[in-house]
């Protein structure tokens, strides 16, 4: 019997993943890396980062090699800039070649890579490594987000804290436990919404508390009014709902219906669970004043889930151009809350 053609092993998706695990080893390559993903095949053509000019060259030692900061000088303005001016990694000693591994485990990962993972297998310091992950998680946070239209899921989930229930096993423990502790636990969880588009976009949100008027804001900012909106039975939907041209449909998870037609909340209940999966199991623990962060990681990888792994490490360096995030602003908040 004739064996089976193999086929072709050991194949890289395309041209970025071929060129990511020398990028994560080599600094002279993770700065070429860098270079081509934030401005293309010719850096000239991108221009000066601080007044526009596309006259630059690159700055060379006297053997003809790459200066050591790997700068580049603008001659319209004659300042002097290289490929970490104006984004997330300005003025970090972290070297480069552990940002390419960062970016790419970051987008790689369905749900996620924690920062002591990014520490065992760079060497850098925990407190290195979380605040570069908190970094990339901002570069993740688009600009501009246009609102949802068509069908649109939206649902409202709760994270973090203790079991929300008593536990119907220890009826004795619970006897002894009074009613403000069980409250105290409950309110250790963060509401979070969110709405999805079916085949498009999600949008999400850390809430402050779920009443009608929070959601109803939620929704108003992240869906158009010509949408068609679908949500369950919960009755703070009910007012906003009647504004939109589409209609608004329910589905009662009350009476373990979870499907009517076309009706349902099924996309969003599954961005949920990707969602807490990835608390759970790789984050284990997040904080109220970080929340919003790590949703817009999520919600990066959610809305980029066609395009390839590096394709979608590209994405995520080019919208890190422009954005920063000093050490004391993640600091200040966690103080603050």
């Amino acid at each position: 019997m004739a064996r089976k053609k193999q086929g072709k092993v050991a194949g890289a998706a395309d041209e970025i993943i071929q060129r990511i695990p020398l990028a994560c080893t080599d600094e002279d390559e993770a700065v070429r890396f860098f270079e081509d993903m934030r401005w293309g095949d010719n850096a000239k053509d991108a221009g000066c980062p601080k007044c526009g000019d596309t006259n630059c060259y690159r700055m060379t030692a006297r053997d003809g090699s790459r200066e050591k900061s790997y700068r580049w000088r603008c001659r319209g303005c004659g300042k002097q800039f290289s490929v970490r001016t104006g984004t997330v990694y300005e003025e970090s000693r972290i070297p480069l070649r552990h940002w390419a591994f960062a970016f790419w485990a970051a987008c790689a990962s369905k749900k996620g890579v924690s920062a002591k993972q990014i520490q065992r297998q760079t060497g850098l310091s925990y407190k290195s490594a979380l605040f570069m992950m908190h970094r990339i998680r901002w570069a993740m946070r688009p600009e501009d987000k246009p609102k949802l239209t068509g069908t649109v899921e939206a649902d409202e989930t709760w994270v973090g804290g203790r079991p929300r229930y008593r536990p119907v096993h220890t009826k004795k423990i619970r006897a002894d436990i009074t009613r403000n502790n069980w409250q105290t636990r409950y309110d250790r969880k963060t509401p979070v919404f969110a709405a999805v588009q079916r085949g498009g976009e999600v949008r999400t949100r850390v809430m402050s508390e779920v009443t009608g008027r929070t959601l109803k804001q939620a929704v108003l900012d992240h869906v158009d009014l010509s949408a068609r909106l679908m949500t369950d039975e919960l009755n703070t939907y009910t007012t906003v709902g009647k504004m939109f041209e589409g209609g608004h449909d329910r589905i009662k998870h009350s009476r373990k219906i979870y499907v009517r037609g076309d009706i349902t909340t099924n996309t969003v209940e599954s961005f949920f669970a990707i969602l807490k999966r990835g608390i759970n199991g790789v984050y284990h623990s997040v904080s109220r004043e970080h929340l919003q962060r790590y949703l817009d990681e999520f919600e990066f990888r959610y809305n980029a889930r066609k395009l390839t792994d590096g394709e979608r490490t590209q994405k995520a360096i080019r919208q890190a151009d422009g954005k920063r995030l000093h050490y004391k602003e993640p600091v200040s908040n966690k103080r603050a809350g």
